[in-house]
């Protein structure tokens, strides 16, 4: 094991030990520039354990959950997963996680403790989702640490599980009850935001196709088949350090469409009026361009740029962003009074619709770029008072 050694070199000391050989060669690694030699001998004991730990600024065996987990989310999850799951797992960390494990040592982390954070968040009324969320985060934070890291030797989350789905909670479950909006509700809405409003096409875009937010405001003209009514679904828009940019659809959920004649109409009516106001506002409109980042700019920097035709656009050219529908919201709930609306809601309706209509499981599933056919089934079983009713009728049809 390499020794500090100090030594005063003019008015400061310097600390210094003996590396690897690197090609044969000795490797001295020394910094200078300290007031005192204990001063001096404290730092060299830092960066010796650092370089016996690789490079690392901390020893494994005593690194504490909080800490790891800072590490996990630097090294790992900013490198490998989309900006929105790692804003998530930052979210879920910080309110959730580092609160109740953070204080532990790593490797002091048992089953038996991971166990108890899960049946506690159950009972404090966590949804499932939320739950599954949860065990996620940190059944993949810890395994890495076992692997490629070896900072430990073992998982512990491989022995934790959720609660039965019979289990009870203590508190009531934290669900939020979408519902399909009738057509009094989905006329007093499209009125309230009318054609030519920056909300409607994004409003119409969840209701007829089924959308989600990132998809509806990614739609770019090229995107668009007036012949064949179809819409291509091949992005999403999602907010970088303030800069829009275009990311694969959730769960790569690359899908065609058809369009009924009311969106076809509406598409083509917004086209022909965006060209007009592009002539009219000539030099003075605004052009975008994706770049090699896939990011959104109104400068062409270079050839690598390709300007895009997006559908969610003002008069003078500006892009009309996701965020217009906080203020869309605000108005659903507060001046029409409709106050459980959300954005997914309206995806929520049009698959009921497609339910009540009787389409197929397989193609509502497509439609909606749902990762498992058992999301659509889960929809399927949960049957709208208009089924019920047709299944009645049926029945005193029977008997």
């Amino acid at each position: 094991m390499a020794d500090i050694n100090c030594r005063k070199r003019g008015a400061k000391w310097e600390y210094y030990f003996e590396g690897a050989k690197v090609d044969g060669k000795r490797k001295r690694i020394s910094k200078g520039g300290f007031d005192t030699k204990k001063t001096a001998l404290e730092a060299g004991v830092k960066a010796l354990n650092e370089y016996n730990n690789s490079g690392l600024h901390f020893v494994p065996s005593e690194l504490s959950y909080s800490d790891y987990l800072d590490y996990w989310l630097e090294n790992y999850c900013k490198v490998n997963l989309k900006t929105t799951t790692y804003e998530g797992y930052v979210k879920k960390i910080r309110l959730y996680i580092r609160p109740a494990l953070g204080k532990y040592k790593l490797r002091s982390l048992t089953a038996a403790t991971l166990q108890e954070f899960i049946n506690l968040k159950f009972n404090e009324g966590f949804s499932r989702n939320t739950l599954s969320a949860l065990k996620g985060i940190l059944s993949g934070s810890i395994g890495y640490a076992v692997e490629p890291l070896r900072f430990i030797q073992a998982n512990p989350m491989l022995y934790v599980k959720l609660p039965l789905k019979r289990a009870t909670p203590s508190t009531a479950t934290r669900t939020k009850k979408r519902r399909s909006f009738t057509k009094e509700e989905l006329d007093i809405i499209f009125n309230r935001f009318p054609e030519g409003h920056t909300c409607h096409i994004p409003l119409q875009l969840a209701y007829r196709c089924g959308m989600r937010l990132g998809e509806a405001f990614a739609i770019t003209w090229d995107d668009v088949d007036f012949d064949n009514a179809t819409i291509v679904i091949n992005k999403q828009v999602q907010n970088n350090n303030k800069i829009w940019g275009f990311t694969p659809p959730k769960y790569d959920s690359y899908r065609k469409i058809k369009i009924d004649k009311t969106l076809l109409a509406l598409l083509q009516k917004t086209k022909l009026r965006q060209s007009k106001a592009k002539d009219l506002y000539e030099e003075h409109y605004t052009h975008y361009y994706e770049n090699s980042n896939r990011e959104l700019i109104t400068d062409k920097i270079d050839d690598t740029c390709t300007e895009i035709e997006l559908v969610n656009r003002r008069d003078d050219g500006t892009y009309i962003q996701p965020r217009v529908m906080q203020h869309c919201s605000r108005v659903i709930h507060y001046d029409l009074n409709i106050i459980d609306f959300d954005y997914h809601s309206l995806r929520h309706t049009h698959v009921t619709k497609l339910v009540e209509a009787g389409a197929n499981p397989k193609d509502i599933q497509f439609r909606l770029g749902h990762k498992d056919i058992k999301v659509t089934l889960e929809i399927y079983a949960e049957l709208t008072e208009k089924m019920q009713i047709q299944s009645l009728d049926i029945i005193e049809n029977i008997f």
